[in-house]
């Protein structure tokens, strides 16, 4: 009987426990409705990825245009197991006074492949569309102007995983079965990099990127649960 009770009273306990962790996890969300971390697998078809869903933004913390400068930036898609085929990605310069700087720049990434964008001062006498024509350009003034990089992903559930063409595999594993193209359009699974270019002494210094493949990463000690949790909080 003393043991039924014991029981009895670890599971009142436990439950307590449970309600209670349940009930902060909801107050956080509410609060904090941009900002939800959401798992790379999960299946809720209802959840769309905002503006300001920190795991799945890639951002720099700066970048910088002026007479004699400009910002150049590169993306790759590696073709790693779970990418998805085509990845979609929306580049936005915004400037330290919280305005765009141009028109975001968005477009798609095959795999294997690599685009540029630019980001320099309108009617730049060397570094524009005739002359680097498959290329992406943010253009705007000439005078001195910085801020932070932006890039948002344009599927709207990055976070599920699409299902590409079915085909037969070839050399040593030929007759076997696998779909083309499977995998996340997930923009933080490519690799980003680019430097602040002074044209007056051709030389530079790197950018840095935040919530991309070499920085997507959980704190040490969190769990496999908290793991979709990468990217800036960027509001």
């Amino acid at each position: 009987m003393k043991n039924n009770h014991f029981r009895r009273f670890l599971f009142g306990i436990a439950l307590t426990a449970l309600i209670t962790i349940m009930s902060v996890v909801d107050v956080s969300a509410a609060a904090l409705p941009g900002n939800n971390i959401h798992e790379r697998s999960a299946r809720d078809k209802d959840f769309v990825v905002g503006d300001n869903a920190n795991n799945f933004i890639v951002a720099a913390p700066y970048w910088q245009v002026g007479s004699d400068s400009y910002t150049f930036i590169a993306v790759s898609h590696s073709s790693l197991s779970g990418m998805a085929s085509q990845i979609g990605l929306k580049i936005n310069a915004i400037t330290s006074q919280g305005e765009a700087y141009d028109t975001a720049e968005s477009f798609t990434i095959l795999n294997g492949a690599t685009e540029r964008v630019f980001i320099v001062k309108t009617n730049h006498g060397s570094i524009n569309s005739t002359s680097v024509p498959t290329a992406k350009f943010l253009a705007g003034t000439s005078d001195f102007t910085y801020g932070h990089v932006r890039i948002n992903p344009v599927a709207t559930h990055p976070q599920l995983k699409v299902f590409g063409v079915g085909g037969y595999t070839a050399g040593p594993t030929q007759g076997n079965m696998e779909r083309i193209g499977d995998g996340f359009r997930d923009i933080t699974m490519l690799t980003y990099w680019g430097s602040i270019i002074m044209e007056a002494q051709t030389t530079g210094f790197a950018m840095e990127f935040v919530g991309d493949l070499n920085d997507s990463q959980a704190p040490t000690g969190l769990g496999a649960a908290f793991v979709g949790g990468v990217g800036v909080n960027l509001q």
